[in-house]
Order: structure tokens, then C-alpha cells, then sequence
């Protein structure tokens, strides 16, 4: 599993049925999240924050965390070339098993034709249990290529702004 920790805080928005956040870093974030959280935000974490890299699914729970794949060859992959291989290989290998951990923080499996390979990785935060996708990011902030990369950065940072950003997402 991909995993970051960085200082900041992480603000939702229910958006259909999925919560998606905002990871609000810099020397302000508390200030300018408990503005998002009193424009009808939900405050999911403050102070230091565990990020995971993680994929979309088609079908609920709709978010997962990979750490492993096993193809229909029997060859395993770990770790980032989890995300690799996805990109790569599950349309030619559509009931290759990946292994990882559901949105309700169990360890769980689904096949590689599951996997929303054209939304790119995605970066999921919150605690194990109940984890929101993370859309962007306001401030700046020292993440691993594959983190940022999932991440669009937010230039507004009025509270009504940043909401349509966060739907629009």
C-alpha cells in the first residue's frame, strides 16, 4: 500500500454518494478549513494525515486501496506496480485479482474489470474505516509524484468556490 503523511487538514463534501475532500496544507490550513467546515463542509482530519494511493471502482464501495495483484497467469504484483500494472494490463487480463483494503477499512479483493483504470490512481484519505477521495489540494505541499499527480491544485479559496470545485471534480 502507497502510503503519505503530511501535516494539514482534510475537509468533505458529500457529493452524491461519495464524499470527496480537500487537503488544505500551510501555515493557515486550520483557519481556512474551519471556513470550508462553516460553508457546509465536513472537517475528516486535522494535524498530521495519512494519505493512501488508491484506484475508483465502478460499483460501491467505490474506493480501494490496492497493495496487491495476482494475474490470470499467476504472477504477483506489489506495491506501486500495482498501479502500473493496472494501467497496462487490466483490460487484456479483465479477472486478475487485487487484493487491498475496502472503503470500510476491510481487507477485501475484486477483479481488475472493477477498476475505473481511466480515472488514473487517486488519492484517498481519512481515517481506515470510512476514507474519502481526495480531489485537490490547497496550499503547497511535498508529495510523492504518484500524489501529486492525482492531485489538482485549487487556486480559489473562498469557501462557495471551492465547493463548485469539489462537485465539479
Amino acid at each position: 500500500m502507497l502510503a503519505h503523511s503530511l501535516e494539514g487538514s482534510l475537509v468533505a463534501y458529500q457529493v452524491g454518494g461519495l464524499l470527496k475532500a480537500v487537503l488544505v496544507t500551510g501555515p493557515d490550513h486550520a483557519a481556512l478549513a474551519e471556513r470550508l467546515v462553516a460553508d457546509g463542509a465536513r472537517l475528516i482530519g486535522r494535524g498530521m494525515l495519512s494519505l493512501r494511493l488508491g484506484v475508483a471502482l465502478y460499483d460501491r464501495p467505490f474506493l480501494f486501496v490496492p497493495h496487491t495483484i495476482i494475474d490470470e497467469a499467476g504472477a504477483r504484483f506489489r506495491s506501486e506496480l500495482v498501479f502500473d500494472w493496472l494501467r497496462l494490463r487490466a483490460y487484456d487480463m479483465p479477472r486478475s485479482e487485487v487484493f487491498g483494503v475496502d472503503a470500510r477499512g476491510r481487507e477485501d479483493q475484486v477483479f481488475a474489470r472493477d477498476v475505473d483504470v481511466e480515472s488514473g490512481p487517486i488519492v484517498v484519505g481519512g481515517p481506515d474505516e470510512s476514507p474519502v477521495y481526495v480531489v485537490c489540494r490547497i496550499g503547497v505541499a511535498q508529495l510523492p509524484p504518484r500524489f501529486a499527480a492525482a492531485l489538482t491544485t485549487c487556486t480559489v479559496h473562498d469557501p462557495p468556490d471551492v465547493r463548485r470545485v469539489v462537485e465539479s471534480a
